[in-house]
């Protein structure tokens, strides 16, 4: 029997996406347990997104079922699926113009409202020690750097079981990129499950539990414990679109 500490926090059983006649991801699967850091790359188009919209709720699936913690949510709405833990830094940060740091802060934490807002706005403050000094910035004045630590602090406060974080890198110089991840490695030191889709190499704190490469919505390789070189990973590129996982 699997012991609770075993179980997998998040199940994605043959997930395949389609917009209309346009195949986005073909049937995947793969288990997430807590404390492990799931990889995914490629490069644009090649799925990653579709996939962590799927989880989380954004998009329909076309196939296949998700699960958090034993539970089928694959026709949950997305807010609901936040309640279950499940929580979506998107690409592009999601930023509420006019809104302050603060007040985007306690949406996040709205989602869900479990536990103190204060002990968790601590937490988040003591990962990004600078939002603590723009609270009542407008979040539209935010660096892209502090974009991005003030979207992953948003999707904390909803406490959420799994993160998922769509290109957390895009857009920004080395020096935010490594503030960003050496936080990443705070939590998952803490124990928090993340299923990180970057297109590029990035300072990963931890190993991956499992990495995917992705091209055209098919996986080109899954690597368990590890993650391709650079080199590896430019060849699988140059090379994909055979459709077979290696």
């Amino acid at each position: 029997m699997t012991s609770p500490a075993e179980a997998p926090v998040l199940e994605v059983e043959e997930v395949g996406v389609r917009y209309g006649n346009v195949h986005a991801l073909s049937p995947l699967s793969f288990q997430v347990r807590p404390a492990d850091l799931v990889l995914v790359l490629g490069t644009n188009g090649a799925g990653k997104t579709s996939l962590v919209n799927a989880i989380a709720g954004l998009v329909p699936v076309a196939q296949g079922e998700v699960r958090v913690e034993g539970v089928r949510v694959t026709r949950v709405p997305a807010y609901r699926r936040v309640r279950r833990g499940v929580s979506l830094v998107p690409e592009g940060r999601g930023p509420l113009p006019g809104v302050s740091v603060a007040d985007n802060l306690i949406l996040g934490w709205r989602a869900r409202k479990r536990g103190s807002y204060r002990q968790h706005l601590d937490r988040v403050i003591g990962l990004f020690p600078i939002l603590g000094d723009r609270m009542d910035q407008d979040c539209a004045t935010l660096s892209g750097g502090e974009m991005q630590m003030l979207a992953i602090a948003r999707a904390l406060l909803s406490d959420p079981s799994v993160l998922l974080l769509d290109e957390p890198s895009l857009g920004l110089a080395p020096q935010p990129v490594g503030q960003v991840y050496e936080a990443l490695g705070l939590l998952a030191a803490e124990g928090l499950s993340m299923i990180v889709v970057e297109q590029k190499a990035v300072p990963l704190p931890v190993t991956p539990a499992l990495t995917i490469v992705l091209h055209h919505g098919e996986v080109l390789e899954r690597r368990e414990g590890g993650r391709p070189s650079d080199a590896e990973l430019a060849d699988l590129y140059l090379g994909g679109g055979d459709g077979h996982a290696r």
